[in-house]
């Protein structure tokens, strides 16, 4: 039988049975069209009651038709149905041969019986459909969580996200294909969420820091233009280096000059970009000593201090710092960048690196395991991946078409 629990997922196992409604439909239609055979064979049809009635009947074989046709099609397309299959078709249950009677040359009959079965169920919201495969500790348990691709087969839809349990593994599939977002059309929700996409959206602070890898024209200019102005929309403080006095550098200088008149919070060569980060570095000091020196801000962070505005500071181009920069300058900066990076997130402090590779002689890996959010733009090698997020175990979109909006 089909069961649904209570918390609005519905088993399926190869126990589980036609749901009652479609077989009542079924029993329906095969009710009346014994009724209506009768109703022809009977040779009593000369009295307008009876002939009312045969219509009444015809119309009734005609609705209950249509209605279990259609019943049928969208039950063969249901979650439950298609389980019910991979199931079968996959031999996802055990069974063996019992004693079910005596034939009737009094030999005994015996027969395949189900005894034990792999289990799933599912949810239908209105934008996503959850797979749940459950892990009952027997032979199919060591499988539930390695059924991404089946499923994904068997649905017809891209796997959005992945949850493994201890006692279950929930498939989550996205019914709404995510869209792009307009650069500048964007908007803040609740005051500090950054909206990458209509469905991919991150709390500044939670988790911090932001690491966005790229080759050259991969669009990561345009990509940190966008996040500087949902922070420049939060109110927040934003500081520029880059060490290339690319666009990055030009779009600083705009925003000082509108903010404060002159260039104060942008810096290029090696000497700027020293000074701003000793600057970030003494204001986390001087917030930590103004608003977390009591013992009455014990849990607190920066969005409990009133009119506390974030700091976020983009490195644009670390690597090339790194290499031409003098070497007590590079150790400086890195001092600073591993305090700020560490401590910052309570005082509200934001740190956005933007580098082509992350390699380990430049990044090391117990800074970059620090920052919360990783973007990687183009197609990045199996290395990159890898020192980027932690594992190539993941499958990686690949967009082939690129449309600009003018």
């Amino acid at each position: 039988m089909r069961k649904k629990r209570k918390d609005g997922f519905t088993e399926v196992s190869a126990f589980s049975k036609t749901p009652f409604h479609f077989r009542f439909l079924y029993l329906g239609l095969a009710y009346t069209l014994l009724a209506l055979s009768e109703i022809f064979i009977s040779k009593h049809t000369r009295s307008i009651i009876e002939f009312l009635s045969i219509c009444v009947f015809i119309i009734s074989l005609i609705w209950l038709t249509w209605k279990f046709v259609c019943f049928r099609i969208e039950f063969n397309r249901s979650p439950f149905k298609k389980l019910q299959k991979y199931i079968q078709v996959n031999k996802l249950y055990e069974e063996e041969k019992r004693e079910v009677g005596i034939n009737e040359k009094r030999n005994v009959k015996r027969k395949n019986v189900i005894y034990n079965s792999a289990y799933f169920s599912y949810k239908v919201t209105d934008d996503q459909l959850i797979i749940r495969a459950w892990k009952y500790a027997d032979k199919f348990s060591d499988k539930a969580n390695t059924q991404d691709t089946m499923l994904s087969a068997l649905f017809g839809i891209e796997l959005y996200k992945k949850y493994d349990n201890i006692q279950y593994c929930d498939y989550v599939f996205g019914l709404k294909r995510d869209k792009r977002l307009t650069v500048g059309k964007s908007e803040i929700v609740n005051g500090y969420e950054i909206q990458m996409t209509e469905k991919i959206k991150w709390q500044l602070g939670s988790p911090p820091h932001a690491l966005v890898v790229g080759s050259t024209s991969s669009g990561k200019t345009y990509l940190v233009n966008m996040l500087i102005l949902d922070y420049l929309r939060m109110g927040a403080k934003v500081y520029i280096a880059d060490p290339k006095s690319a666009d990055l550098s030009v779009v600083g200088r705009i925003i000082d000059i509108q903010r404060y008149g002159k260039v104060t919070n942008t810096a290029t060569n090696e000497n700027e970009i020293a000074k701003l980060f000793r600057e970030a570095n003494e204001e986390m000091e001087k917030r930590y000593r103004e608003w977390f020196a009591d013992k009455n801000s014990f849990g607190k962070i920066w969005k409990d201090i009133p009119n506390a505005k974030p700091l976020v500071i983009v490195f644009d181009e670390y690597a090339a710092f790194a290499s031409v920069s003098s070497q007590k300058v590079v150790k400086e900066v890195n001092g600073y960048l591993f305090n700020l990076i560490l401590k910052g997130r309570q005082a509200g402090i934001e740190v956005v690196m933007v580098m082509q590779r992350p390699d380990a002689n430049i990044l090391s890996g117990n800074l970059r395991d620090q920052f919360g959010v990783r973007i990687g733009l183009g197609n990045m090698t199996e290395d990159g991946k890898k020192m980027m997020f932690g594992s190539v175990d993941m499958k990686y979109k690949t967009i082939t078409e690129i449309k600009c909006t003018p």
